[in-house]
């Protein structure tokens, strides 16, 4: 074979047999002649097997990075660079990032509750059946205040063979009140709040769907924004609303009560919960309120600012001194704003497509945290729910910045995630006593005292519980 060193031999088969019998054979003592002769052979082969297999090593091709000598044993391996180790970060983050999106689209499909889906049949055709009834309530001549009580205690009793009266705020009207009061049909009955704008959530408690029945203006007058005359009014078309409701077939599939919103003895609503025996809306938990409200033109909102008053002491208590009534405004302006401030998010929604989701997560995070410094106070005023923190949220997504008070303000292109992050940031930093949140100027609220969120319309406190 040709790179064999001179005078060395491939050994035979013959040969290496005989070789491998006398190693086997070998015993304690002298060599004897066949080990000596023996022992060429071994020579032989060894020297013959180790130029064989050195040619045959050199003869192989070697791998790539491989390389005997010391100067270039390196030259192969792969260098491991600082873009390298950022990109492994990048994927580790990317990759967090994702599963952790994921876990919120399924967290969304778990409590999110869609308007108008397979999963909400009946709870639209309940609400469908709802308008229908509240809209064909009868209208009611102007009455005294006692004759007006008198009437619904037998309507009721007529009706659902359950008495009940008038829920008039605290305080009740005074003996002898020159005030006559007529009721009618709502102008109009739409559903409002976070259902129809895809940000409601299934909590352990269920869901709640909002319907705004708008009371015509003719049953008010100029001034009834003062003295509580407004509340009692109000108050009468509550309790024929229940009247109706719970003497139709309404009545049969809910329980139908009266409930106050936000704990406020000046704003009752009627609630409707479904009964054991309509299985199907029991089991989706679903609540259901009416909230009477008025046009906004109605009430004299100029004269329903955090420094008005608008209730004189001298008919509810010896006190003389007028005082201004922060909470009794912001009641009478919630009622005539509800309308701007549900069409305020609908822009909102329409400007940054993820804000419903956005809000979703928000009200999920305001069911279970309230630990946060600005959280707190919201829940502190009273007024804390998902419409607050909502605005909130729609307040950082649309507002400017001005007047150099340093705040979070997020971009309408942003992510469902990047949203709620903003917001709870937000929440957690910022003092609503101290820095209030307003849209717009707003200065009229500058020295309201306690925390401050400023409605849209910029006419009313809507942290003033």
């Amino acid at each position: 074979m040709a790179g064999r060193t001179a005078g060395k031999r491939k050994p035979t088969s013959a040969e290496i047999a005989t070789h491998n019998a006398a190693k086997h054979s070998k015993t304690a003592g002298a060599p004897s002649d066949s080990d000596e002769s023996m022992g060429e052979s071994d020579a032989e082969m060894e020297g013959g097997a180790e130029i064989e297999s050195d040619a045959e090593i050199e003869d192989e091709p070697k791998l790539a990075g491989e390389n005997g000598g010391k100067a270039g044993g390196t030259q192969g391996r792969a260098q491991v660079t600082n873009a390298d180790v950022m990109a492994l970060n990048e994927a580790s983050l990317l990759f967090k990032s994702n599963l952790f999106k994921l876990q919120i689209d399924e967290l969304l499909g778990e409590v999110a509750v869609a308007a108008n889906s397979k999963a909400t049949q009946d709870v639209d055709a309940a609400l469908q059946q709802i308008r229908t009834e509240l809209l064909a309530m009868e209208s009611t001549a102007e009455l005294t205040m006692d004759a007006a009580t008198n009437h619904v205690r037998k309507l009721s009793k007529a009706a659902t063979g359950q008495v009940f009266g008038i829920p008039f705020p605290d305080p009740a009207p005074a003996a002898g009140l020159a005030l006559r009061m007529a009721s009618a049909a709502p102008d109009a009955v739409n559903v409002v709040g976070s259902y129809p704008l895809g940000m409601a959530v299934r909590s352990a408690r269920g869901f709640t769907v909002d319907v705004l029945a708008q009371m015509p203006a003719r049953l008010f007058q100029e001034r009834d924004y003062l003295d509580y005359r407004y509340f009692y009014k109000r108050a009468l078309f509550v309790a024929l609303a229940r009247v109706r409701l719970q003497g139709s077939a309404v009545g049969e599939m809910f329980d139908v009560e009266f409930a106050l919103l936000r704990g406020d003895t000046r704003l009752p609503v009627v609630q409707l919960r479904p009964k054991r025996g309509a299985r199907r809306l029991a089991r989706l938990g679903c609540t259901i309120r009416i909230l009477p409200s008025v046009p906004a033109d109605v009430l004299a909102l100029r004269r329903l600012g955090p420094d008005s008053c608008n209730v004189r002491a001298a008919l509810y208590s010896a006190a003389q001194d007028s005082v201004a009534t922060p909470q009794y405004n912001a009641a009478l302006a919630g009622d005539a704003l509800q309308l701007t401030h549900l069409k305020y998010l609908h822009e909102t929604q329409a400007a940054c497509p993820a804000f419903a989701r956005a809000a979703a997560l928000l009200r999920v995070w305001l069911g279970q945290r309230t630990g946060a410094r600005g959280a707190q106070q919201l829940l502190d005023s009273g007024r804390l729910g998902g419409f607050v923190v909502t605005v909130v949220l729609a307040w950082l997504v649309r507002s400017p910045g001005s007047g150099g008070v340093a705040g979070a303000r997020l971009s309408g292109a942003m992510d469902a995630l990047q949203l709620f992050k903003g917001a709870v940031e937000f929440l957690a930093e910022r003092d609503f006593a101290a820095q209030p949140v307003r849209f717009g100027s707003a200065d009229a609220f500058g020295g309201a005292g306690g925390a401050v969120l400023v409605d849209p319309s910029g006419r009313t406190n809507l942290l003033a519980g």
